[in-house]
């Protein structure tokens, strides 16, 4: 049986035939181990043997001190199953043959919906009316729901919405401000290089021939307060990941 996500999962490919990284990357479980491996507490943790504070995570996440994504994911161990997978719904569809067939946890309960069908009608009539009762009754709703509201079953749920485009460029802003910060003090570089390094961060601030010293001021803000917010976004999803919750 094939597992189900509430977000798409990444795609690993083979031992020996590894999925393009672009593949593995589409997924934001792909980045929950990425932000993971930033977290310092989480990497002293790996480095102990999972032991310390973090070692009840440890127990579920393992050692991400290797850069093989497919190989901490699992084809033979199916981690990434095990962490994120939803569990198999308890009930999909089922035909109560006598009254002891009716279980009282349904009375009232949104998730289940008993329909009596009367089948001398038409089985063309029963499918229109069926779906007529399913529009009105479904609470599923078209477009994005928030991950917030979603009842998941997975061990470690998505906990709020999220773009890959956007975690992908939080966390390089992220690497890119920390290379910077490792450097000595009169090598370090202002926040607005750091983002003018990144090429697509604000492609609107970036420098241009022509620009006077009015235009690199007013691009030099807005590149230093778009790297901060990026940084500070990645710390809180880095943080987050100690506690099981992403991003």
């Amino acid at each position: 049986m094939r597992n189900h996500f509430l977000a798409i999962h990444p795609l690993i490919g083979t031992k020996h035939k590894p999925s393009a990284l672009h593949l593995q990357q589409r997924s934001p479980y792909y980045w929950w181990w990425a932000y993971l491996r930033r977290n310092e507490e989480y990497w002293r943790c790996c480095e102990l043997g999972g032991t310390g504070l973090l070692a009840e995570l440890y127990a579920d996440f393992g050692d991400v001190r290797s850069d093989d994504f497919p190989a901490w994911w699992g084809r033979s161990t199916q981690r990434g199953s095990l962490l994120f997978a939803e569990k198999p719904a308890e009930l999909k569809l089922q035909k109560l043959e006598t009254p002891a067939d009716w279980l009282t946890e349904w009375q009232g309960k949104g998730d289940v919906m008993v329909v009596a069908v009367n089948m001398t009608i038409g089985k063309r009539k029963l499918q229109s009316y069926l779906a007529t009762l399913l529009q009105k009754e479904h609470k599923g709703r078209r477009g994005r729901v928030a991950l917030g509201k979603v009842a998941s079953t997975a061990k470690y749920p998505l906990c709020r919405n999220f773009t890959v485009h956007s975690l992908k460029q939080t966390l390089a802003t992220y690497d890119a401000w920390l290379a910077n910060q490792l450097l000595p003090k009169a090598e370090q570089r202002p926040l607005w290089a750091v983002g003018e390094s990144l090429k697509s961060l604000v492609p609107s601030a970036m420098p241009a021939k022509g620009d006077i010293a009015g235009d690199r001021n007013v691009k030099h803000n807005i590149m230093t307060v778009a790297v901060s917010r990026y940084v500070k976004q990645a710390k809180a999803i880095i943080a987050n990941t100690a506690l099981g919750k992403f991003p």
